[in-house]
């Protein structure tokens, strides 16, 4: 649409400096010309072939960005067993039970959302998930994503055996015997993919487009993805986004590309590799380590619920110096996922050493929830920007005060103090791990607590807590600094993309418990509609 758009009546936060507030935004060829008062713009630019929207009093927001999902997973997770709605060990078993009657012999049975923290009765044994699904594989993904649980028919599918050493950077779970006990930590689980059919091209394609639907029915005008690990293939990732925006889901995203793949860019066309609005790579995404969930979290001191774990290290520090250097070679930074702060420590050295090449690409600290004040004068030195994830408040708390003790929680999830700091920071969701909604990360990142939690709960490290102007800059500003685009999006001016998202209500006034409840108005992305909830 190379058409003008006028978008009136709205109530609109800029975050423009100059013009803080307005009623009104015009549109043409994907930017904004005009911000101002309706009666103005109306009288302006509204001449009869000019496109004229009525938001209707909705409350108007520079494009939501989640900095850090998986679209893949999202689309994924609409096919596999939603665990996460299981609240107890019997419900999970007779969740399997029905789907094995439904499915096809040896077809596998895949689950997503475990968290044994939250079930009644605690996870299934492997002998119970054998006796539910004796001849199906059945493969049960942990809320986290670093640990899974497998039966005895998806061991035999894997090749995996009592005398099989795991994969490098893997662990595979053992009861008190040394025999296998159906858990399967970080790498070890690649063999259980592996084993299981490929997806088709067709399939890909319309995974990823039910996420990006998804997106932008929660109000999100793009996402930071990594779907190597699922799709497979740089030229067809590339393929499958394009195509879509094509044909007409118009949702901008931006690519991590995991490791593995790196060399891959050598066999794609300069028209491929060229970023354009829509679809554009980005750094190169490296696991640190795994997750506190599953204690593979790598930790400077072991953890406080058993003295015999410090966590896992994915790479050690040699290999980690190796890929950022291979990166660079490349012109691309690093993206890296550290959750405990061993692995933050690892990472930080590493950026240190291999600093960003130019570019608007910066390196980015992925989570970062366990650090310790040396570690953020560090980062406060570097040109890195954090991905947070504030929902990880809500679902981690009270258990993980268990798991790494006291003691190691002044600089925990400590979102306030890094942007007090001065460090910058992006917010996303992790999506499938966590709800897509970024409304969901603004309640945790302003309240500190679940959803559950009465009012009258000073939330987890109430100290952390942030004011809601703060976290919607997160979604806004943050990401888009994230990416290099911060004289692109995040703010709502003229000559930036016209990408906006419209809520039923003012997320800077109303009480934060009534952000679960709003609607998206709608979605507007490079000038257009994207989603209509009107």
């Amino acid at each position: 649409m190379n058409g003008k758009t006028i978008y009136y009546h709205g109530r609109i936060t800029t975050l423009d400096p100059s013009q803080p507030l307005a009623e009104a935004v015009v549109v043409e060829r994907g930017r904004i010309v005009a911000v101002g008062e309706t009666k103005q713009l109306l009288l302006d630019h509204g001449r009869a072939q000019v496109n004229k929207v009525d938001l209707q009093g909705g409350y108007v927001y520079p494009g939501f960005v989640d900095s850090h999902l998986h679209l893949s997973g999202v689309g994924q997770r609409l096919r596999w067993l939603d665990l996460g709605t299981c609240r107890s060990k019997a419900e999970l078993l007779q969740a399997i039970k029905r789907r094995v009657v439904t499915s096809k012999e040896g077809e596998w049975i895949l689950g997503m959302g475990l968290d044994e923290n939250r079930l009644q009765g605690g996870a299934p044994t492997l002998e119970e998930l054998d006796e539910a699904s004796p001849h199906h594989p059945v493969l049960l993904a942990r809320v986290c994503l670093h640990a899974h649980l497998v039966n005895s028919a998806a061991y035999r599918a894997a090749g995996i055996t009592e005398a099989t050493a795991p994969s490098e950077g893997g662990v595979f779970g053992r009861d008190g015997n040394g025999r296998l006990n159906g858990w399967v930590y970080e790498q070890a689980s690649q063999p259980f993919y592996a084993a299981q059919p490929a997806p088709s091209y067709h399939e890909k394609k319309e995974t990823i487009r039910q996420a990006m639907k998804q997106a932008l029915a929660c109000g999100l005008t793009g996402g930071h993805s990594e779907d190597l690990r699922y799709i497979g293939n740089v030229g067809e990732l590339v393929r499958i986004y394009r195509e879509l925006v094509d044909e007409g889901v118009k949702f901008r995203t931006h690519h991590l590309l995991y490791h593995p793949y790196l060399a891959e860019l050598d066999e794609l066309e300069p028209t491929e590799l060229a970023p354009n609005p829509w679809v554009r790579l980005g750094a190169v995404k490296i696991f640190a380590d795994g997750s506190i969930g599953g204690r593979t979290a790598l930790m400077s001191a072991p953890y406080a619920d058993d003295s015999s774990q410090i966590g896992v290290a994915i790479h050690e520090q040699a290999e980690l110096l190796d890929l950022a250097r291979r990166a660079a070679a490349y012109g691309r930074p690093i993206a890296v996922h550290a959750i405990g702060d061993e692995a933050a420590r690892r990472v930080i050295e590493t950026m240190e050493q291999v600093p960003a090449p130019a570019g608007e690409l910066r390196h980015r600290l992925i989570h970062g929830q366990f650090l310790r004040a040396d570690l953020i004068a560090r980062l406060h030195r570097l040109d890195v920007v954090v991905d947070i994830q504030p929902r990880f408040v809500a679902s981690d708390f009270p258990w993980v005060l268990e798991r790494v003790g006291e003691q190691r929680i002044a600089y925990a999830y400590a979102w306030k103090t890094l942007l007090e700091t001065g460090i910058p920071c992006a917010a996303g969701s992790d999506a499938p791990i966590e709800p897509l909604h970024p409304l969901l990360g603004m309640h945790a990142a302003v309240t500190r607590r679940r959803l559950e939690d009465p009012d009258t709960h000073p939330g987890y490290l109430p100290e952390q807590k942030l004011q809601p102007l703060a976290a919607l800059r997160l979604f806004t500003q943050g990401s888009a600094y994230a990416e290099g685009m911060e004289k692109e999006r995040g703010v709502i001016a003229v000559g930036r993309w016209a990408d906006l998202t419209v809520y039923d209500r003012d997320l800077l006034q109303c009480p934060a418990e009534e952000w679960i409840e709003a609607k998206t108005v709608c979605t507007v992305v490079n000038g257009q509609i994207a989603y209509d909830g009107r």
